[in-house]
């Protein structure tokens, strides 16, 4: 009788700590950079990328992204501690409230009139709508240091995902994947703490960690399909119709705190989604492009406008027929941390996450 997929899962997780993760996620790294480069570089762990906590919540989200990473430790050095993760989703808070700013400052979504059509006079309107956005930008202060008045701060945002308790790196990876299993925590520090005081020293992410099991699993195994498994897959999709406004769509991931939406059109069906890289390209973008623009639009222009070699857009979604094992390869290599499950018709019902898989693992084997 062949294994059962969470029994296999169970046998990759059991078998490794944090470290391995690290170290498979640091090769990774390495031979993506030699594609990259033909110049040398250091062996060992690549350096921790922590945030200063006197940078602003731009300057904190730019070395993220200039780093192709989601998240890093916010460290303030004058009291030699760490304050929290400051996570990309955090921006996203600046940029809905950057859009209520350019509201309450006379900003519309009211498009040119009938009366108003000519293409110089509509060229003048999106002038003077992205100077208003990217002065709205400026007013919530995402750039400004502190003790300016009013001056959002990166230890503010970072407080609210602390980094207690502190893991070590020889810690199981049974114990991080149950840590990882609550879907609003997407990486856990790994920290040193031999000297009297913590470092980090590395990150365990849940795209890195579904990137390693999926690994280290044997070809052919996780076979089930994923109806015959009784993950809990069948949920309430979080979406939004490709005819509503990025405006719309930004506030809807804001307030779900997801980084990820389906975007369905008129008749219900997937057609698109959106992802965390698409969180940087707003806020790069800097009103340039109207946020009461169609989401598909906005999103086409601003990936357009930010183009960087390695982002890619995958629309992100499987059939219900879809085995254990294709959903953990696929998340493994678009490093999404969730895809849509559909119908025949294309329509989502439902939703599998790496925290579902990992929960149902734990509870079933």
């Amino acid at each position: 009788m062949n294994e059962s997929s969470a029994a296999t899962l169970m046998k990759v997780v059991q078998a490794h700590n944090a470290e391995d993760v690290m170290n498979f996620i640091a090769e990774k790294r390495a031979k993506d950079k030699s594609k990259k480069s033909s110049d040398s570089e250091n062996g060992g762990h690549p350096a921790v990328i922590v945030i200063d906590s006197k940078m602003t919540p731009l300057e904190a989200a730019t070395v993220l992204w200039e780093n192709n990473i989601m998240g890093a430790p916010v460290y303030d050095a004058s009291t030699k501690t760490y304050v929290g993760m400051f996570d990309v989703r955090d921006i996203l808070s600046c940029v809905t409230a950057a859009h209520r700013e350019f509201l309450a400052m006379g900003g519309s979504h009211q498009k040119p009139g009938a009366d108003t059509c000519l293409p110089h006079e509509i060229d003048a309107h999106r002038k003077t709508q992205s100077e208003l956005m990217a002065k709205a930008l400026q007013h919530i202060k995402i750039d400004t240091r502190p003790p300016a008045p009013g001056a959002v701060t990166v230890s503010y945002l970072a407080a609210r995902n602390p980094m207690v308790p502190f893991h070590e790196k020889d810690e199981s990876l049974l114990e991080i994947c149950k840590l990882l299993a609550d879907r609003h925590k997407h990486r856990v520090p790994i920290t040193d703490s031999s000297t009297g005081i913590p470092v980090c020293t590395g990150i365990v992410s849940q795209s890195g960690l579904v990137a390693f099991i999926s690994s280290k699993c044997p070809a052919g195994s996780l076979s089930e399909k994923m109806a015959d498994t009784g993950i809990p897959y069948k949920k309430d999709v979080v979406k939004i119709v490709d005819d509503a406004s990025a405006a719309d769509a930004f506030e809807l991931l804001d307030r779900k705190r997801l980084s990820g939406i389906a975007v369905v059109d008129e008749d219900g069906k997937l057609i698109g989604n959106t992802s965390a890289r698409d969180i940087k390209n707003a806020v790069m973008d800097a009103g340039r492009t109207g946020m009461d623009t169609d989401i598909l639009s906005y999103l086409a222009q601003v990936r357009q406008s930010q183009v960087v070699k390695n982002d890619r857009y995958p629309t992100c979604h499987v059939h219900e027929d879809a085995t254990v094992g294709h959903v953990v390869h696929l998340l493994a290599k678009t490093g999404y941390h969730r895809v849509f499950v559909v119908d025949k018709e294309t329509k989502p019902i439902g939703v599998v996450s790496f925290a579902d898989i990992i929960k149902w693992m734990i509870e079933s084997a």
